[in-house]
């Protein structure tokens, strides 16, 4: 569709705000028969939404979402809506593995809407060693027949029963869990891709581009002024984290800092250019053995447009940022340096660390979007020194031939190794080597400070210099 061409351009075109409102009139009078189309349609919008030129562009944008379920229900054949790069349109759903934590809040917050998805296949293995501990029924006859179907004496009783009964036993959660079991969402509430928004008190106009990767310094930002930080309600905090939590699960994810996330903990950011960070801490009763672990949402206008984890050890911070698909072609050096900037400023973080997974090591999306220069152009280094070798031929080679792309080998090479931002004391280090080393010691003094709350935690560790050279220490040897 012509049309659906223009409007795909236009929206990163600069004062392109009378073009787009006559793309847009158009449009909303088609007729879309192909999903696919829809869905670029709908992304388009909720992009706009998200980097709008103008108030008489988003007000646009957000009325043609609002009438998005009508034209999802009048396709020929939905089915590529449900594919993971364009999943959690109004009126579609979803099928996902999830945890039972989670399927308990989905039970809680979406009734009615979740069941078991039973046109896919499960392992009758698997319930065998379940359902008969539910059903002393069942349990009989598994003793007199080699051939029960489990299947159907769970299914007229759902996923509400089988949570229910499960929740009264010890091991239930894991019981839950080895079943493996498909879980249907039909997403008719707010909680979509169309329709989901966090309240912003201003919106961003801008009829420039976005902000390009060149004119970003994570140093700059690092430099200016701090960033005004809000800790929410603990009523706010649930309803942030309902949010965070149905963002990704309507893209097919479930991320262990949202499951586990404590309401009281979370913090809103105001980083400029429409861009918020909500950060939420994991409850006490969850928090892990070494690292202390936060989860951030990224919000631009009221629009989730991403999220990633955070995990820190000292002043040392393990970062990730996804940012969903419908926004990579926006502003996401300033949304990383934004959040790099939020945990310096919370946490005193000096040094950032990015897993090999992040920039391609076993992630052929890393590889093809070439992740490794995203990173390195924003001042990482690899911290294996042969891998830095490598980078920096690279890098001169491409001096001279800037019209030539690295190659997908050069990448995965480039990718076996993590990449630092800041002082080189943690460069060797590897949380795997310091779990294998560390003594008894050490995990007196990191037990105490799990006693207190993740911030504390963090600056009593950074402010233990005995402890951090020995952390350091231990996590550099070669074991």
């Amino acid at each position: 569709m012509k049309t659906l061409d223009a409007l795909e351009r236009a929206r990163r075109e600069p004062f392109a705000e009378t073009k787009l409102l006559e793309l847009l009139a158009a449009l909303e009078r088609a007729t879309f028969r192909d999903a696919a189309e829809l869905a670029r349609f709908h992304d388009a919008l909720l992009y706009l939404a998200a980097y709008p030129p103008s108030a008489r562009v988003l007000k646009r944008a957000e009325s043609m979402l609002r009438r998005m379920g009508p034209r999802v229900a009048s396709l020929d054949d939905p089915w590529p809506l449900f594919d993971p790069a364009v999943s959690g349109i109004a009126r579609t759903s979803v099928t996902v593995v999830f945890s039972y934590d989670f399927v308990r809040w989905l039970l809680d917050r979406h009734p009615g809407d979740v069941d078991i998805d039973w046109e896919q296949r499960y392992d009758s293995e698997r319930m065998a060693a379940v359902i008969p501990l539910l059903l002393p029924m069942v349990a009989e006859e598994a003793r007199v027949d080699a051939n029960v179907e489990y299947a159907r004496w769970l299914k007229p009783r759902g996923v509400q029963w089988l949570v229910s009964q499960l929740g009264r036993l010890s091991n239930g959660a894991a019981l839950y869990d080895s079943l493996g079991l498909w879980i249907r969402w039909n997403l008719r509430t707010p909680s979509t891709r169309t329709l989901m928004r966090f309240p912003a008190k201003e919106i961003f106009y801008s009829a420039a581009p976005p902000l390009p990767r060149r004119e970003v310094s994570i140093a700059r930002e690092m430099e200016g002024k701090s960033l005004r930080i809000r800790k929410l309600s603990r009523r706010e905090g649930e309803a942030a984290l309902d949010m965070a939590r149905a963002a990704l699960a309507i893209r097919y994810r479930e991320l262990y800092g949202f499951t586990y996330g404590d309401p009281a903990s979370v913090l809103v950011a105001a980083c400029g250019r429409g861009l918020q960070i909500l950060l939420a801490g994991i409850s006490s009763d969850r928090r892990l053995p070494l690292r202390a672990g936060f989860a951030p949402l990224l919000i631009r206008n009221g629009v989730p447009i991403g999220y990633g984890d955070a995990f820190g050890l000292c002043e040392r911070m393990e970062v990730s940022l996804n940012i969903f698909y419908a926004f990579r072609d926006g502003e996401s050096a300033f949304c990383f340096a934004q959040m790099l900037k939020l945990y310096r400023q919370l946490f005193g973080t000096r040094v950032f660390s990015i897993d090999p997974y992040q920039i391609g090591k076993e992630n052929e999306e890393a590889i093809e979007s070439g992740a490794f220069w995203f990173y390195r152009k924003l001042g990482f280094r690899c911290a294996d020194p042969a891998i830095e070798k490598l980078a920096q031929r690279e890098e001169a080679r491409l001096e001279v031939q800037p019209l030539v792309r690295t190659s997908p080998r050069t990448l995965r090479r480039l990718a076996q190794g993590p990449m630092v931002y800041g002082p080189k004391d943690w460069d060797r280090f590897r949380i795997g080597r310091l779990a294998r080393a560390i003594g008894s010691e050490e995990l007196r003094a990191l037990a105490a400070m799990r006693r207190s709350t993740e911030q504390e935690y963090l600056a009593s560790t950074a402010a233990s210099a005995h402890l951090r050279r020995r952390l350091i220490r231990l996590g550099s040897s070669s074991l």
